[in-house]
């Protein structure tokens, strides 16, 4: 009985960096977009502007976290931080209202 050896030629199958590095980068961008999707309210809120310099990351029980920029821009906010607050409430329906808003 004779035994027949399978090979595979992986290199044959693998993907070419380039390949591999758009369908991630495509990846990555879907991600942001659905991202981008969940916060439609703080662009709306803050303006084209800042909302360019400010991303919300993430929100954890009631409390906004928003990533920006550069501590300039990171003082400034903190400083309007009310009046950001109490906008982005008057646009969120009473169950999504903001306890807080974090700028990180």
């Amino acid at each position: 009985m004779e035994v027949q050896i399978l090979s595979i030629d992986y290199k044959k199958r693998a993907k070419r960096p380039s390949e591999l590095a758009f369908e991630v980068n495509e990846l990555l961008d879907s991600l942001k977009n659905t991202k981008r999707q969940r916060y439609t309210f703080w662009k709306n809120v803050v303006g084209e502007k800042i909302a360019e310099i400010a991303v919300p990351s993430y929100k954890k029980n009631g409390v906004l976290i928003v990533k920006v920029r550069d501590s300039v821009w990171r003082f400034e906010l903190t400083r309007r931080k009310d009046e950001l607050l109490q906008s982005v409430n008057v646009t969120l329906p009473e169950n999504k209202k903001l306890k807080d808003i974090i700028f990180k």
